[in-house]
């Protein structure tokens, strides 16, 4: 009884802890976006709609960062990185297509090249993917090894 008493209260202690650290990492994340959004608003300017997909892909993020911290040691949380990063290849490729973008003003005409900024953040994306399926493998194992030991 003692026990299990004891058991229910480190369970309710472990989500606490999870809550508030996803709560704090989420907050974290948006006042970084929050910071940085005023200081880009002149480059928002001048590409329309980027900022309304800024802050589309900032809200994704938080929500799977939060799911993802909510579900820690859980099969799930592999999951949820795991969209993670194919949400940010999925962004990256939906949102910069082949990497260069053109801005016109008036009689004005800006190309950016960013086909390096591109191929370093995918395969950084894709690093984050293939540690959360070795993540997911580990989870596996583990879990394969405790209920063969008696």
């Amino acid at each position: 009884m003692v026990e299990a008493k004891k058991n229910s209260q480190s369970k309710v202690k472990d989500v606490a802890f999870r809550v508030v650290k996803a709560t704090l990492k989420a907050v974290v994340v948006y006042l970084l976006y929050f910071f940085l959004a005023p200081l880009l608003a002149p480059l928002f300017a001048l590409v329309p709609g980027f900022m309304e997909t800024i802050e589309v892909f900032v809200m994704v993020y938080i929500v799977l960062m939060i799911l993802g911290d909510l579900t820690e040691h859980t099969i799930f949380q592999c999951f949820f990185s795991t969209a993670r990063s194919l949400f940010i290849i999925a962004y990256l490729i939906l949102s910069l297509g082949d990497g260069i973008i053109n801005v016109g003003f008036e009689n004005f005409s800006l190309t950016v090249n960013l086909t390096m900024f591109y191929t370093i953040a995918a395969l950084l994306s894709l690093l984050g993917l293939a540690r959360s399926v070795l993540q997911a493998i580990n989870f596996m194992s583990e879990r394969a090894e405790s209920s063969i030991q008696p």
